[in-house]
């Protein structure tokens, strides 16, 4: 048996490769299993599994995303959750200073799912537009104290974004759309998935808020940049849409595209379309994961009760080791 914690995390994105696991095994899920085991044994065993609600691409930020913990049954971490929370960030911040922070816990039952029962997501992205071009060039060329406190933190644009044609961009995406134009599917991906007989990914979402806001600076209090802050709310996201969607908003406010763009991408949802298209896709560094928003009340009594990829991991103390049975039987050891 297992106990499982719902985490409120924050991290700046610039500071790590990676948020889910993967390649480099120094992403923050991988730093946050790696603290909270060692704050259980202090022998470096693997004894916390961490499963991300929302996987946010590499250089996007969270201010508060959520990640759920399964550990084995004796570590209850619910009877000293002030001094848990206290251990785990001087642990992140001995590793990886100001990187990264548990917010707070909150004991989960099994049936729960982190990715499942969310209400809706919300995101932010930054914009810092220059006040005029010799603003913009020394960005490039010869950027200040400013810019630098911007730059992993923002899309620094230059002069001439209208704020009025990006909230018309931005009403075109509210209400239920397929998405699959602004789905990073690659075409190995796809190839591989037909010849798997495997289902493609539903692209249709349900855009509940895209608006336009006023923005502020990040550190230093300026004249030289106008902020502009896009914040678009739905259940669920798929793959890089919310930065490609940011490409189409930035695009049709500068008036490099027309609204019958954004109507074809609509009319013919297609992944490559982005490509054919030649469309850059906004950089990762303005995307803010501002909230993942759940009902409290399925945290212990979830409706309907789902089944996760937690739900096969064992803890085997003789082997101080998590292990998972696949499908053909085998166990395989974490």
């Amino acid at each position: 048996m297992s106990l499982r914690y719902l985490l409120r995390v924050s991290y700046d994105g610039s500071r790590y490769p990676e948020m889910a696991k993967g390649n480099t095994k120094i992403g923050v899920v991988d730093l946050l299993e790696k603290i909270i085991s060692y704050s259980l044994s202090n022998d470096y065993s693997l004894r916390a599994r961490c499963f991300p609600s929302s996987r946010t691409d590499a250089g996007v930020h969270a201010i508060n995303n959520a990640i759920m913990v399964q550990v084995p049954l004796e570590n209850d971490l619910s009877c000293n959750k002030k001094d848990f929370l206290k251990k785990w960030n001087f642990l992140i911040d001995s590793i990886n200073p100001n990187s990264m922070k548990v917010l707070d816990f909150n004991e989960v039952v099994h049936g729960f799912s982190n990715r499942h029962h969310v209400s809706y997501r919300i995101y932010t992205y930054r914009l810092a537009i220059a006040k005029n071009f010799e603003i913009y060039e020394n960005f490039k060329n010869s950027p200040s104290i400013v810019c630098m406190s911007e730059m992993n933190y923002s899309w620094i644009l230059p002069p001439g974004f209208d704020t009025g044609k990006a909230q018309e961009a931005c009403n075109m995406f509210k209400g239920c759309h397929n998405f699959a134009s602004y789905y990073k599917h690659p075409e190995r991906q796809r190839r591989k998935e037909i010849s798997g007989n495997k289902p493609f990914q539903n692209t249709e979402r349900n855009i509940l808020l895209a608006n336009v806001g006023i923005g502020k600076e990040k550190v230093f209090e300026n004249d030289l940049y106008d902020y502009v802050n896009i914040s678009i709310v739905s259940r669920s996201f798929i793959r890089e849409q919310i930065r490609r969607m940011l490409s189409i908003i930035v695009a049709y406010s500068y008036g490099r595209i027309k609204m019958s763009t954004i109507k074809y991408l609509f009319d013919n949802p297609k992944p490559s379309n982005f490509y054919d298209m030649k469309i850059h896709v906004a950089p990762p560094n303005g995307l803010f994961l501002t909230d993942v928003v759940y009902d409290p009340q399925m945290y212990l009594k979830p409706i309907p009760h789902y089944t996760t990829m937690l739900d096969f991991y064992k803890w085997k103390n003789e082997l101080n080791s998590w292990t998972y049975e696949d499908s053909d039987g085998e166990t395989h050891f974490f």
